[in-house]
């Protein structure tokens, strides 16, 4: 799974976010004004950012945080997170 696999929809408050569940995990990308992301504002399509905030948890669980387990962050959410982070994140995930 790259990360042009991934399917964003747009945010009600603008910016666009994408959950994808991933061998029992939800990854969830986002990106807007409020999120850590760059640039962090709300425009017009997720191509147009360089880096996205990431956050992991069990899939059927209620948000049973795991993104420590598969980043080297030491939070439940990763900031400023680059496409080619993302996929080496999504290929730990598959493991």
């Amino acid at each position: 799974m790259k990360f042009t696999d991934l399917k964003f929809e747009p945010h009600p408050r603008g910016g666009f976010g994408s959950h994808t569940e991933i061998n029992g995990h939800v990854l969830s990308v986002q990106c807007s004004q409020r999120h850590y992301c760059d640039p962090r504002q709300d425009l017009d399509s997720p191509e147009d950012y360089a880096s996205f905030e990431i956050a992991i948890w069990e899939a059927g669980s209620d948000r049973e945080w795991c993104t420590q387990r598969f980043t080297d962050t030491d939070d439940d959410v990763m900031g400023w997170v680059s496409r080619e982070e993302i996929e080496k994140i999504i290929e730990k995930i598959l493991i």
